[in-house]
C-alpha cells in the first residue's frame, strides 16, 4: 500500500475493560484503516468476555473539556464515531457539540442499547432519536436495536420488512442506514441492508461457525469511521468495513476455551484486502452474476479512447494495441458502418477494440469487446455478448461498484475516475491513488484493471505503482501539439500490454 496520511477520527465510546469491545478496541480498529484515533470516553466499564458487572459515565465536566481539546487541538477531525452514551448529560453535550463545533463532520452512530454479554445502561436514545438522526451520516444499528428504536414489533417486521424499517430512520433524517443482521437467527447467512437516498442494497457473508466474536458491532462503526475520514463513500466505507469485520471474525485475536461458550475478541488485520471476506452485493434492478465472459491479458498497456476511426488508425499504426471507440451520438445514421470499419481495420492486426455501449452493433460487427456502465448492465443483454465471444469492460466508481463488477465475470474492470476530469460529468468523487491501490490489491490478479480519468504524465507514475495493469486515456494524447510523439512518451510508461 502506498504511503498515506492518516486523517482523524474522534471516537466517543465506552472503555471496555476486556479489550475486546469499546473504544480501545475502537483505536485500533482506526488505526488499522489507515486513520487516527482521538478516544473520547464515555464510561468505564467492568468486564470480560463473559460479563458486565459495572458501568461508571465519565464525569460530563471532563467529557466535556476533553470534546473541547479535541475541537481546539485538531480542527482536522474528518469524522466521528459514536458507541455508548449511558448518561442523558453526556448525550446533551455531546449533540450540543455536534450542532456546533463538528457540524459538517461526517458521524457514524452505533446505537448500543445493550450489551450481548450484559445491560450496559444506555442513554434512551429512543427520546433523542430525531436529534441523533438529523447529524448521523451513518446509524447502525442491529435488528433488535432497529426494532426497538422504530418502535416496531417483530410481528411489524414480518409484514412490513427491512427496507420499510430502514425507511423510518432515513425519514428521521438520517442520511444512510444499515440494518445490521447477524441477530436474525432465521437466517443462514449474515444478511444486512444498506439504505440511503441514492442507493440501496442487501450485503451478506456467509455465517462463521461458532459464537461470533466480541466487538463485531464496534469494529463495524469504527472501520466506518475510518473510511469516511478517508473520503470513501458511504456505500463504498460499508462493504469495506464489512469485510474488515468479516475478517476478524474469521480469525479472531486470541482463542478462548470452547467449553466455556465465550465469544472471542475480534481480530484486527489491517485494511481489508482479501476477496473472500468480502459480501456478495444484491441491488434491485441490477444483475448479479453472469458466466464468465472471454478473457483478454492481464494487461491491457495503453487505452485510448476516441471518437473516430480515423483516430484509431492513427493510434494503432503508433503501436497502440488496445483502444476504445466511444461514439455518444446513437442517432448517427452511419454508426454501424464506423464501428464496423474500426472492427476491420483492427482485427487483423490483433488489436484489441472495446465498442463503447453499442453492444449490439458490436455484436454484429464481431468487435474483440464492448464497455458497459453501471447503468447500461442494467438492461443490456449480458448473455448475448458471452454467447458471442466478446470481452466485456465495465466502469466502477469505487469499492462498491467494484464488487458488483466482480459478480459478474467480466474481461476486465475500469476503476476511476482517479483524478479530477472535465471530459463528462462524474457521479461521484475523484477515487485518487490510495483508493485505486487499495481495489487494486484486492483484485489483484484476478481480473484485469484500468486506471483512467484525470491521469497525465505528472501523475501516471504513481498510478502504475499501485500494479494497475493499464491507463485508459480520453483526452492525453488526442489534445496533445504532437499527438504521434505524445502516444510514444505513453507508451513508454504504460506499454502496448501483454
Amino acid at each position: 500500500m502506498l504511503k498515506h496520511n492518516r486523517p482523524l477520527v474522534l471516537v466517543v465510546a465506552g472503555l471496555d475493560s476486556s479489550g475486546g469491545a469499546g473504544i480501545s478496541a475502537d483505536c485500533i480498529t482506526v488505526h488499522d484503516n489507515a486513520a487516527f484515533a482521538l478516544p473520547c470516553v464515555t464510561a468505564l466499564t467492568s468486564q470480560s468476555l463473559s460479563k458486565i458487572s459495572m458501568v461508571v459515565p465519565t464525569d460530563e465536566a471532563l467529557f466535556e473539556d476533553t470534546l473541547k481539546l479535541a475541537f481546539e487541538d485538531s480542527k482536522a477531525i474528518s469524522a466521528i464515531k459514536v458507541g455508548l452514551i449511558s448518561d442523558d448529560r453526556l448525550l446533551k453535550i455531546l449533540l450540543k457539540y455536534l450542532e456546533n463545533e463538528f457540524k459538517g463532520i461526517p458521524v457514524v452512530w452505533d446505537p448500543v442499547l445493550t450489551g450481548t454479554a450484559g445491560d450496559l445502561h444506555s442513554v434512551d436514545l429512543k427520546a433523542y432519536l430525531k436529534d441523533i438522526l438529523k447529524h448521523t451520516t451513518i446509524f447502525t444499528p442491529n435488528l433488535n436495536e432497529a426494532l426497538e428504536l422504530a418502535s416496531w414489533s417483530k410481528e411489524d417486521f414480518k409484514q412490513k420488512g427491512v427496507k420499510a424499517l430502514a425507511q423510518v430512520f432515513l425519514d428521521l433524517g438520517c442520511q444512510n442506514v444499515v440494518i445490521k443482521g447477524g441477530h436474525n437467527i432465521e437466517n443462514t447467512d449474515a444478511k444486512d441492508y444498506f439504505a440511503s437516498k441514492e442507493v440501496s442494497f442487501f450485503f451478506v457473508c456467509p455465517k462463521v461457525e461458532g459464537l461470533g466474536a466480541h466487538g463485531g458491532g464496534c469494529a463495524l462503526s469504527s472501520s466506518l469511521a475510518a473510511f469516511l475520514a478517508n473520503d470513501f463513500a458511504p456505500h463504498d466505507a460499508m462493504v469495506l468495513a464489512k469485510a474488515y469485520v468479516t475478517g476478524g471474525i474469521k480469525e479472531p485475536a486470541h482463542e478462548v476455551l470452547e467449553q466455556n461458550d465465550l465469544r472471542p475478541p475480534i481480530g484486527h488485520h489491517g485494511l481489508p484486502t482479501w476477496l473472500d471476506d468480502f459480501p456478495q452485493v444484491f441491488e434491485e434492478g441490477f444483475p448479479s452474476y453472469s458466466e464468465r465472459f472471454a478473457p483478454c491479458p492481464l494487461h491491457l498497456g495503453l487505452y485510448p479512447v476516441v471518437d473516430s476511426v480515423e483516430w484509431i488508425e492513427r493510434l494503432v499504426n503508433q503501436g497502440v494495441k488496445t483502444i476504445q471507440l466511444r461514439i455518444k451520438d446513437k442517432s448517427d445514421p452511419k454508426l454501424f458502418d464506423k464501428i464496423k470499419a474500426a472492427v476491420d481495420f483492427c482485427e487483423p492486426k490483433a488489436v484489441r477494440l472495446f465498442i463503447d455501449d453499442h453492444y449490439e452493433l458490436a455484436i454484429k460487427a464481431h468487435a474483440y469487446g464492448v464497455h458497459l456502465g453501471m447503468e447500461d448492465l442494467k438492461t443490456a443483454d449480458l448473455k448475448s455478448i458471452q454467447k458471442a465471444g466478446l470481452r466485456l469492460g465495465v466502469s466502477t466508481h469505487g469499492a462498491y461498484e467494484m464488487l458488483k463488477a466482480m459478480q459478474l465475470q467480466p474481461s476486465y474492470i475500469a476503476l476511476g475516475h482517479i483524478f479530477p476530469t472535465q471530459s463528462k460529468k462524474m457521479p461521484s468523487k475523484p477515487q485518487g491513488v490510495f483508493k485505486l491501490a487499495l481495489e487494486q490489491e484486492i483484485i489483484q490478479d484476478l481480473v484485469p484493471t484500468v486506471a483512467i480519468g484525470g491521469i497525465k504524465l505528472h501523475n501516471v507514475e504513481d498510478v502504475l505503482e499501485t500494479g494497475v495493469g493499464s491507463v485508459a486515456l480520453i483526452t492525453g494524447i488526442t489534445k496533445a501539439d504532437d499527438p504521434d510523439k505524445e502516444t510514444q512518451v505513453w507508451l513508454k510508461y504504460c506499454t502496448s500490454g501483454d
